[in-house]
C-alpha cells in the first residue's frame, strides 16, 4: 500500500489568511520527499473552504521535491474552464517529469458548495457532466493532434496545446466513488467510463471491498480491462498517547475545517501508534492500494514526524 501526506494548505489558511504559514507545507513536502513517502496531496476549494490554490502549489513542491507523486486530493474540474485546466496540468506534469495525479471530485451537495459554484460563475446543477466533460476535453488535448470540439463554452477548431503531459497517456485519472460509504451506481458508472482508479473518503475499511467489486463491474460493462487498479482513501490521523483526547481534537478540527455540516465517518486512525497502525493495516487487508493521510491540528509537522517514526516503517512490513 502506498502512503502519502495531505499537505495543510487548508490548515494553514485556518490559522492566517493574510500571512499563512506556508513554510509548513513546504516543509512536510521535502520530509515526504525525502523519508519515502509515496506521494504529497493537497485539497481544493475556492471560496467555501478557502485554501492554497492547488496547480500553482503543487508546481512549487514539484521544484522542491524530485520523487514523491503529486496528487490532488480533490481537485474539482467543474469551477475552472476545462482548456485552461488541461493546460496548468499539462505544464505542473511536464515540470515534475510525469507525478501528477488526478483525484477529481464533483463536490459536497451542501450550502456552501452551491454559493461557491455561483462565486466561480458555474452551475452547481450541471457539475456532474462538467467534470466528464473536463476529461473528455483534457484526453484530447493532450493527444498532441489538432482538436475541434465544440460543447457548451468551449469551441476548439484545430487547437492544440503545449507543453503535453510528461507521458503518452496523461496523468491517471481518480474518479470519486463510494464517497461516505454512499455506493451511487452513476459514481462507479463514471469511473467505468472515465477513470484510471478511485479514490474515496469516510469509508469504514470493510466497504473498500465494495467499492472495487462495484469498480470491476463497472470496468467490465464499458468493456474496459484495468486489473488491480487503484483505490485511493483519504483518511484522517491524530496521533495522541491519549485516544479520548484525540478523538476531541479530530471532531473540533474538522468542525472548523468543513464550517459544518460534514460528520466523521470510517475508519480513521486517532491515538497512539498502535491504533493507528491497526486502523491503517485495516484499509491494507480490505485491498487498497493507496492512502492520502490528513493530519490533524496546528502542528501537522509533528505528527508527521511522529508518523513517520513510529507509523511509516510498520505500514511499510
Amino acid at each position: 500500500m502506498r502512503i502519502g501526506i495531505l499537505i495543510p494548505t487548508r490548515g494553514i489558511i485556518m490559522q492566517s489568511a493574510r500571512r499563512p504559514p506556508v513554510d509548513e507545507c513546504w516543509a512536510m513536502a521535502r520530509h515526504a520527499d525525502a523519508a519515502g513517502y509515496d506521494a504529497v496531496w493537497v485539497g481544493d476549494s475556492v471560496v467555501a473552504k478557502p485554501r492554497l490554490e492547488p496547480m500553482t502549489t503543487l508546481a512549487f513542491v514539484a521544484g522542491i521535491t524530485g520523487r514523491v507523486r503529486l496528487g490532488t486530493a480533490v481537485l474539482l474540474p467543474a469551477l475552472r474552464h476545462p482548456v485552461v485546466l488541461a493546460h496548468e496540468i499539462a505544464n505542473v506534469d511536464q515540470i515534475s517529469r510525469g507525478r501528477v495525479v488526478l483525484g477529481l471530485g464533483v463536490g459536497w451537495s451542501l450550502p456552501s458548495a452551491e454559493r461557491e459554484w455561483a462565486a466561480c460563475g458555474a452551475d452547481h446543477k450541471r457539475r456532474v457532466r462538467r467534470l466528464e466533460q473536463h476529461v473528455e476535453i483534457w484526453r484530447m488535448l493532450w493527444r498532441g493532434e489538432p482538436v475541434t470540439h465544440h460543447d457548451g463554452d468551449v469551441e476548439l477548431t484545430g487547437h492544440t496545446i503545449g507543453p503535453l503531459p510528461w507521458n503518452t497517456e496523461g496523468p491517471p485519472v481518480l474518479i470519486t466513488a463510494g464517497n461516505r460509504g454512499e455506493m451511487l451506481a452513476a459514481s462507479f458508472d463514471r469511473f467505468g467510463r472515465l477513470g484510471d482508479g478511485i479514490i474515496t473518503t469516510y469509508l469504514h475499511a470493510e466497504e473498500c471491498r465494495i467499492v472495487r467489486e462495484k469498480g470491476e463491474a463497472a470496468l467490465v460493462k464499458h468493456g474496459r480491462v484495468a486489473p488491480n487498479f487503484p483505490i485511493c482513501v483519504y483518511t484522517t490521523v491524530r496521533m495522541d498517547d491519549d485516544p479520548k483526547r484525540a478523538e476531541r481534537d479530530t471532531a473540533a478540527f474538522l468542525a472548523t475545517y468543513y464550517g459544518g455540516g460534514v460528520h466523521s465517518r470510517g475508519t480513521m486512525g486517532l491515538g497512539p501508534k498502535d491504533a493507528v497502525i491497526e486502523a491503517l493495516q485495516r484499509y491494507a487487508a480490505a485491498g487498497v492500494t493507496d492512502l492520502c493521510v490528513r493530519f490533524v491540528g496546528d502542528d501537522q509537522q509533528a505528527q508527521l514526524e511522529r508518523f513517520t517514526a513510529e507509523v511509516l516503517p510498520r505500514l511499510r512490513s
